[in-house]
């Protein structure tokens, strides 16, 4: 699977969610950190749902942050498209 066909999977309101808050850059793989519970999330949710991760494993957390901060730049070329086709 591509960089591009993994954070496809991140729905649109979700992907903008995250990149106008700059969580990505703002989390931390830390068990208080809200945002990296909500990347948590949406990872389990849409990414890999058949996955199981455990939520209190700090590697875990660590591995799956690195994986959005490599999808970043993907996530904003997405984001890029989909508002040039909305405003069409």
């Amino acid at each position: 699977m591509t960089i591009k066909e993994i954070a496809g999977k991140i729905p649109a309101e979700y992907r903008k969610e995250i990149l106008e808050t700059n969580m990505i850059s703002r989390a931390t793989a830390s068990q208080a950190d809200p945002s990296m519970a909500y990347l948590l999330q949406i990872w389990k949710t849409y990414v890999s749902p058949d996955e199981v991760i455990d939520m209190g494993c700090g590697l875990c957390k660590e591995r799956i942050l690195t994986n959005y901060r490599q999808l970043q730049d993907t996530l904003i070329l997405l984001e890029k498209q989909s508002n040039m086709l909305n405003a069409i």
